[in-house]
């Protein structure tokens, strides 16, 4: 196997992790266990963060993945699933970005963290970064399938 598949690989895996992680964050603070919840979204954007770093890395270490497809596919495909995985990655860092400060600055100045009575600004973006999220995750496995798996050459 080459440096490049196992580079693919990482990022895949990574990814799936701090998804994974993401989750029991969101399972935590569903049933209201703040310290839990804290520590799990920490480790979850620590995780995006090395992998963002490492991505951008590969991206220009061995540069974008050409579509092996028809013409057809990629115009009717490809195209429309990659633009929508762009734009929810995108999104989804944003969102996680302000929601995480949200969180850490809340916890920094003495409440019990962003989940206490009349912060809903927290949990809404928190409810939308779940689908974001998820939405970013199905879209990078599609277009993952559809360079390697469904259009090799």
């Amino acid at each position: 196997m080459d440096l490049k598949t196992i580079l693919w690989y990482l990022v895949l895996s990574s990814l799936t992790v701090a998804y994974l992680v993401v989750l029991a964050g969101v399972r935590a603070a569903k049933s209201h266990d703040v310290s839990h919840h804290s520590h799990r979204m920490i480790v979850g954007c620590t995780i995006v963060g090395i992998w963002l770093v490492a991505y951008v890395l590969k991206q220009a270490i061995f540069g974008r993945e050409s579509f092996k497809g028809p013409d057809s596919a990629y115009w009717s495909v490809y195209v429309p699933v990659f633009v929508t995985h762009m734009l929810l990655a995108v999104t989804t860092i944003g969102l996680g970005a302000y929601n995480l400060y949200m969180g850490l600055h809340r916890l920094r100045y003495g409440s019990v963290g962003a989940m206490v009575a009349g912060m809903t600004t927290h949990r809404r973006m928190g409810n939308a970064l779940v689908w974001t999220f998820s939405g970013t995750m199905v879209t990078a496995y599609l277009v993952y399938l559809m360079l390697f798996v469904w259009y090799r050459s």
